[in-house]
């Protein structure tokens, strides 16, 4: 899911100028406006065979500016131009599509959710072949 995670982040560092985008790691006196991206939640389910879909939920905080008197409006903005350009997600080359998409503003601070979906293939284990076949033969009556 790291695929993902960066496709995320390359998308906010073009999607404002001047915005800056942590990843996890979020340093004591970081500069507003500014995104910050966190896996909140994974899971793995098998399908069939060796088909697997992985699902990740991350939670993209948005810090407004801090010189900005009307914050929730601005945050609102931004949620709104998240969920258009935010359903897919690209990174060298695959496409991953965003499902469940939705917000909240809590103390002024937009937590925009996504959950993406991802289809596995494993490979295919080693196979047992037959080593030797024995077969008799015979005629009845």
């Amino acid at each position: 899911m790291e695929d993902v995670k960066n496709g995320i982040l390359k998308y906010l560092s073009t999607f404002q100028t001047g915005v800056k985008v942590y990843d996890e790691r979020i340093e004591q006196g970081f500069s507003e406006p500014c995104f910050f991206v966190l896996i909140i939640d994974g899971a793995q389910n098998r399908e069939f065979n060796r088909r697997y879909m992985r699902t990740d939920s991350f939670d993209i905080h948005y810090f407004p500016d801090p010189n900005n008197p009307e914050k929730r409006r601005e945050c609102e903005t931004v949620a709104d131009r998240l969920y258009e350009e935010m359903e897919y997600i690209q990174w060298e080359g695959s496409l991953y599509r965003a499902v469940g998409m939705k917000h909240q503003i809590v103390d002024d601070v937009l937590h925009f959710f996504i959950d993406v979906n991802v289809h596995l293939l494993r490979p295919k284990g080693p196979e047992t072949k037959m080593r030797t076949l024995k077969q008799e033969a015979g005629i009845r009556g």
